[in-house]
């Protein structure tokens, strides 16, 4: 049976913002595979606005994640906002499933890239970014 589901892409500057609407789902599993053909020369953000996804299930998450993974592993700064109630009870839900280890500290929560605010992304890839420059620096030395 086939839903509802769109993908808008605009690129303005260094961000590509994504906006996804209907219902992230098996039958739309492959969706996203054209937000990663959007990835061009000099994007550093990636954000990707939920206000119209009404909802996703456990399929549409695990593409969802991999897609948060693949932008991360390129150096890409990923967050996604404006979550519904849906979609977001089943991150929730996903990150209960995940109980803290057994010294009562918390597990990562295999949701977390999804639930990072703009500021922890920004953080963390400044982070890389000095990462970065300091080894291209080295690298210049020797």
């Amino acid at each position: 049976m086939e839903r509802d589901f769109s993908i808008t892409v605009r690129r303005y500057g260094p961000t590509l913002h994504v906006t996804l609407a209907g219902e992230l789902d098996l039958d739309t599993r492959s969706a996203l595979d054209d937000v990663q053909a959007a990835f061009g020369d000099g994007v550093a953000v990636l954000c990707c606005d939920m206000v119209h996804l009404a909802f996703m299930d456990v399929t549409g998450l695990h593409r969802l994640l991999n897609l948060a993974r693949r932008t991360d592993g390129r150096g890409i700064a990923f967050f996604a906002y404006n979550w519904q109630r849906q979609p977001r009870r089943l991150l929730d839900l996903t990150d209960s499933l995940y109980p803290p280890d057994g010294h009562g500290e918390p597990r990562s929560k295999p949701t977390s890239m999804l639930s990072r605010t703009l500021r922890d992304a920004a953080v963390s890839h400044r982070a890389t970014g000095v990462e970065t420059v300091r080894a291209a620096l080295s690298r210049r030395r020797m």
